[in-house]
């Protein structure tokens, strides 16, 4: 049991970006080559291939969304509203004797389907469908070397930003998969950190 505040999020994509997520699981998370094993929101753009890394330990692949951008946010009868441009960042290892960069391919085609699907609106709980859709291959040498692939996948999509839950009602971050190199890269350490489930 936690001892947080109450913190609602409204004014914010929070709600929105669970919304999707929720959407997005029954099609794609699972334990097969054009599935990922965890798809879950996400704080922002990646800056480093280390920083992918830490997400994808432990896991043969999976899907990030953040919310990237929100403009032209407006009220409307009913609530704020605002247009969100989403990133989806999918990464894919070699597993089940397929390459990385074919399984990417294959679940980013999948994705996009599933967002360009006619019934994507509704799914999501969003206001409209999404628009200007698009799959960019962010190939780097260090994401090469890290022995992964990563696809960003973007859209444009209306959605309501009143939504209130409150952020104890999220599931609690527990676990962190982390890689540490170390002596000029001569090692390399992988394990799982516990996180403090309170802080003081």
């Amino acid at each position: 049991m936690s001892n947080r505040p109450v913190l609602l999020t409204t004014g914010s994509t929070v709600a929105a970006a669970e919304n999707i997520v929720s959407w997005l699981i029954p099609a794609l998370q699972g334990d097969s080559p054009d599935q990922v094993r965890a798809i879950e929101r996400h704080i922002g753009q990646f800056n480093t291939p280390a920083e992918v890394k830490t997400y994808l330990s432990d896991r043969s692949g999976c899907i990030r969304i953040t919310a990237l951008r929100i403009r032209n946010i407006r009220q409307r009868a009913g609530g704020t509203v605002g247009d969100v441009i989403w990133g989806a960042y999918v990464m894919a290892t070699d597993s089940w004797g397929h390459s990385r960069d074919t399984r990417c391919e294959v679940i980013v085609g999948k994705l996009v389907r599933r967002i360009a699907s006619r019934d994507a609106a509704a799914g999501m709980k969003a206001e409209r469908a999404p628009v200007s859709i698009s799959a960019d291959n962010i190939y780097s040498a260090g994401l090469n070397e890290l022995g992964l692939t990563l696809w960003a996948v973007t859209w444009e999509q209306e959605f309501r930003l009143d939504e209130e839950i409150d952020i104890n009602a999220l599931p609690d971050f527990l676990r962190l998969g982390a890689t540490f190199v170390v002596n000029d890269g001569a090692t390399e350490i992988q394990g799982d950190i516990d996180v403090r489930e309170e802080h003081e």
